[in-house]
């Protein structure tokens, strides 16, 4: 196989990056399944192949941010020592405190519509229970691993939903704020 044809997204891919781009260009109201086809350039029939219904795209999108999301944390797993006790919580821990990586317009698109589909939160609600399980084995170590972790989370939806009060400089003062915490306690 030629190498380009190695490196070329799926179209399911393809269409996903489509959704991301209509969403942050045009806000989320107008992600509609013929504007992702328009912004993706596939046929119809190629969108409907992967996602049937606009529910099921923000499915496609909830889960690839998930995915990026634990493939952020393996990779900080693999950088912490092999006997490093709860290396998993301390990744969990550690991804916590990178700021926002998503627009604000895509979190909000994707939690607008979990708004009328509830059980697309359902993922998200296994990844921070299973977070918290992690960090709650961390705590003998590092108390009020927890707490600390659902303050950056605090922060870090902030900025999904622009919200935030602080200016860049402030927030990122409180992550290194948490970072020194860890430190303290060993964890990085």
């Amino acid at each position: 196989m030629p190498e380009t044809q190695a490196l070329k997204p799926s179209l399911r891919e393809r269409v996903l990056d489509a959704a991301e781009t209509v969403v942050m260009r045009d806000g989320a109201a107008r992600l509609t399944l013929d504007a992702v086809i328009a912004e993706a350039g596939v046929s119809k029939g190629g969108m409907l192949y992967h996602f049937r219904s606009k529910e099921a795209l923000l499915e496609g999108l909830v889960e690839r941010t998930l995915a990026r999301d634990e493939a952020d944390i393996g990779a900080l797993r693999d950088t912490l020592p092999p006997d490093q006790p709860n290396r998993e919580g301390r990744a969990r821990l550690i991804a916590s405190l990178a700021p926002c990586p998503v627009s604000p317009e895509l979190g909000i698109a994707v939690i607008a519509a979990s708004a009328h589909h509830r059980e697309l939160l359902a993922p998200i609600r296994t990844h921070v229970a299973e977070t918290l399980d992690a960090l709650g084995a961390l705590e003998d170590e590092i108390p009020n691993a927890r707490l600390l972790y659902l303050a950056m989370a605090g922060l870090y939806m902030f900025d999904v939903f622009g919200i935030s009060p602080l200016d860049p400089d402030e927030a990122d003062a409180l992550r290194a704020q948490a970072r020194r915490i860890l430190d303290d306690h060993g964890a990085l």
